[in-house]
């Protein structure tokens, strides 16, 4: 018996009757924190964080692969945009199959795919072998980070959601904050291969994940899968250490599933929701945008452009990660007290302000861009976490996997397009017109959520649904 058998078996008195959708939402909505939501927000955070950590690894490591096989700028943008490109298959894919088959399982296969061709990376014995693995690996990255947050977005009730999923979330920026750090340390040290090999990690935990951690109850509910769902609430009842409130909102919560229709993938699209779809659009695109025009480029803009040795390029880059991860701890701070859209258009409105200082300021030292771009990155980081909160608060059950793989799709074509725009916006070694450009994306997402967003802070999924 596996330790979440034993840990619903001890919980079995807790079941009850899962006789309704109501029912299983009332009982969630009543959960205080549990070790069993710790435990779940650790182990998919530990999937997370290495999917973080393996987006970002190209950049620790581009440097020595140009100089490996003579890339063209050409090439190098191709190599860059090569796990994009899966990443885009991914983020479609592994949502339709959390959707039919559950989170936890995508989750699992995500996370075999990205441990699995990682590793096969640091083996690559050419450019184009690299840049068909890198695709590979995509698939696994793009699908884990919206399958993920729709996950911990429905074992969590709605008061202190927020913060629950944020403090979640940070393992994204951190993950990407090791990577940059590990690879300052490592790559001078043993070479490139060494960061691929760390990155296969992700493969221990798909062999483990869904022993230890139940599958979402309300995807079992809304599935009319009612009993499982009822253990699957179990799980999380039974590590409650004191007494649990009755259930009393259960008819309230049938009522309040009843008034809507359940969704396929083409509502999305439709009048109920496609001013929300627009605007999370606007505001992954943007993250992917940021994280992939300027983050990883920016070890080499501070080699090629400033002329900074490599060890320091690398630890120049690092602040950017660190930034992003003190954005982040912000974001989830401030994010159930001042709201999702205040904390998105702020954080953008400044990111905007960081690039246009960049710019300008483009013709000074090495320290002085890498003080914009870091702060740019940070602010940037406040924004596109906040997005793994409010976008799966969007949609309902029926379609909230797909609705965040579709957000996170916007973020791969971004992450495609961005390495091959910002290089030619470099102009004659001019790079404040790359800047520019870069800080107008993150103006235009501000304003996107300001006049077509809506606020989602405090409020039960369901009652979210148009």
């Amino acid at each position: 018996m596996s330790t979440l058998d034993n840990v619903v078996a001890g919980g079995a008195a807790m079941d009850g009757a899962a006789s309704t959708q109501g029912a299983i939402i009332a009982r969630l909505e009543r959960l205080p924190a549990n070790a069993m939501q710790i435990r779940a927000r650790i182990l998919i955070g530990t999937a997370t964080f290495f999917d973080g950590f393996d987006v970002i690894t190209i950049a620790a490591t581009l440097p020595l692969l140009i100089h490996k096989w003579g890339l063209s700028p050409t090439q190098v943008g191709l190599m860059i945009a090569s796990g994009a490109i899966g990443q885009l298959i991914g983020a479609l894919m592994f949502p339709a199959f959390a959707e039919k088959h559950g989170r936890v399982k995508a989750i699992v296969w995500s996370s075999a795919v990205i441990g699995v061709t990682s590793i096969a990376c640091g083996f690559a014995p050419s450019f184009q072998v690299f840049v068909l693995l890198r695709i590979l690996q995509g698939l696994g990255l793009g699908g884990e980070l919206p399958v993920a947050a729709t996950y911990i977005n429905e074992i969590t009730r709605a008061h202190g959601r927020g913060r629950f999923v944020l403090l979640y979330e940070i393992v994204f920026p951190i993950g990407l904050l090791a990577s940059m750090a590990l690879g300052a340390y490592l790559v001078p040290r043993f070479g490139w291969e060494i960061m691929y090999y760390v990155g296969g990690l992700p493969l221990v935990l798909s062999l483990v994940l869904s022993r230890l951690v139940p599958e979402s109850p309300r995807w079992l509910a809304a599935r009319g899968r009612l009993p499982e769902a009822g253990q699957a609430v179990a799980a999380f009842e039974a590590t409650v250490k004191t007494p649990l409130a009755p259930v009393t909102q259960a008819a309230e919560f049938d009522a309040l599933v009843r008034q809507h229709p359940k969704r396929n993938m083409f509502d999305l699209f439709g009048p109920a929701y496609r001013k929300r779809t627009i605007a999370v659009a606007t505001l992954w695109a943007t993250c992917g945008f940021i994280q992939y025009g300027l983050s990883t480029w920016l070890p080499t803009i501070y080699k090629n452009f400033y002329h900074a040795p490599l060890q320091l390029a690398l630890n120049l880059a690092v602040i950017g990660s660190v930034m992003g991860v003190l954005g982040s701890a912000a974001s989830a701070l401030f994010v159930d007290m001042l709201g999702r859209k205040p904390v998105i258009i702020w954080s953008f409105l400044l990111c905007a302000l960081s690039m246009a200082l960049a710019g300008f300021y483009h013709a000074s030292s090495v320290y002085v861009v890498a003080t914009f771009c870091s702060l740019a990155l940070g602010l940037m980081a406040s924004g596109f976490i906040t997005a793994y909160v409010y976008t799966p608060e969007q949609y309902p059950t029926s379609i909230r996997a797909s609705g965040c793989g579709l957000a996170s799709a916007w973020l791969k074509i971004a992450s495609f397009v961005a390495p091959m725009i910002v290089p030619h916006a470099i102009i004659g070694g001019d790079l404040s017109p790359a800047f520019y450009l870069i800080g107008v994306v993150p103006l235009i997402a501000a304003i996107t959520v300001h006049l077509i967003g809506i606020e989602t802070k405090e409020t039960v999924l369901e009652a979210l649904e148009a």
